[in-house]
């Protein structure tokens, strides 16, 4: 009785997983496909340079919900690894890529905001449209070669496989080598994204009290409209400021358990349960689904395509 309760609850646990997956997936697929949309269908977001990180970021992220929950979902729910080695291979260097790159992305955004508060006028003639290209593709290419190498070759290093690709799907290289990727996608990434946007917040709330200063003893219309001016400035930077800010807080929050986890299983003898493995897995997917929308409440462009695609009016 205690086994046939112990399996109904494992299939119970496995059914909601495949469910919770498979919405995810959906959401995600969705989600960064409008703002693919956005960036396809308003010109003025293709002409700011700055905004192609933005659309880098969410192809990062599209990849993750076609690709990575799906293939992991028919893994859970066979119970073994259906789809031989070939198949395996191409969804390990497109899910490690993919989320790599979706880190970068977010240093990124992080590096263009604070260069735009450091550099000021300068900043325009700094952050071209060739510029930004060249640091996306370079970031592609980086994170390509930095897991397919290994997912590819590392056999032949070895001398023979350790993987059974008729049951599992796994690096070659094992636990060594995911926690060396451990630290350049997580533990290097972290600090520099919060230096970065911490540095950008205390900038904008010491010119905004400046700003405020100045506005209190110059009374003048002339000087009081050039001020508000810039205090509209200062406010758009500020939002922009708190939206990094989330973008960092979720990064953080659903990528530390799978990180905690994998270096728990590089000095423990003492196994996870796969429950949790899978939970902490679909947990930093996840980021991947709440991008697109905090990027649609913050961005009146992209916001207004995700209105309209619901048929809905968006006001300013």
């Amino acid at each position: 009785m205690a086994m046939m309760e112990s399996s109904f609850n494992q299939t119970l646990n496995i059914s909601g997983g495949v469910v919770i997956s498979w919405v995810l997936s959906v959401v995600t697929v969705f989600g960064n496909s409008l703002v693919i949309l956005a960036f396809i269908t308003e010109k003025s977001l293709r002409s700011n340079p700055a905004d192609l990180f933005i659309l880098n970021l969410s192809v990062a992220d599209f990849l993750i919900g076609a690709f990575s929950f799906p293939l992991n979902t028919f893994w859970l729910m066979f119970g073994y690894w259906p789809f031989g080695e070939g198949v395996c291979k191409m969804w390990l260097i497109i899910d490690y890529t993919a989320c790599a790159v979706s880190v970068c992305g977010i240093i990124l955004i992080s590096l263009d905001r604070y260069w735009m508060l450091k550099m000021k006028l300068k900043y325009r003639q700094f952050q071209t449209t060739k510029r930004v290209t060249v640091m996306i593709i370079t970031t592609w290419l980086v994170c390509i070669l930095l897991y397919a190498i290994p997912i590819l070759f590392w056999e032949k290093f070895r001398g023979g496989q350790i993987i059974d690709y008729s049951e599992n799907c796994d690096l070659e290289s094992g636990q060594s080598y995911e926690l060396v990727c451990l630290f350049l996608s997580f533990v290097i990434p972290l600090p520099i994204i919060i230096y970065l946007n911490s540095t950008v917040y205390k900038e904008i709330r010491q010119r905004t009290r400046r700003n405020h200063s100045v506005l209190n003893r110059n009374k003048s219309v002339f000087q009081a409209a050039s001020v508000n001016t810039t205090m509209s400035s200062m406010r758009r930077h500020r939002k922009a400021a708190i939206t990094l800010a989330v973008l960092v807080s979720v990064f953080a929050v659903c990528w530390a358990p799978y990180n905690v986890v994998l270096i728990w299983n590089t000095v423990s003898d003492n196994s996870l349960d796969y429950i949790f493995v899978e939970v902490v897995n679909y947990l930093l997917w996840s980021n991947s689904a709440i991008n697109p929308f905090l990027y649609a409440l913050t961005n009146l462009k992209i916001r207004n395509v995700f209105f309209k695609f619901f048929s809905l009016k968006c006001f300013k």
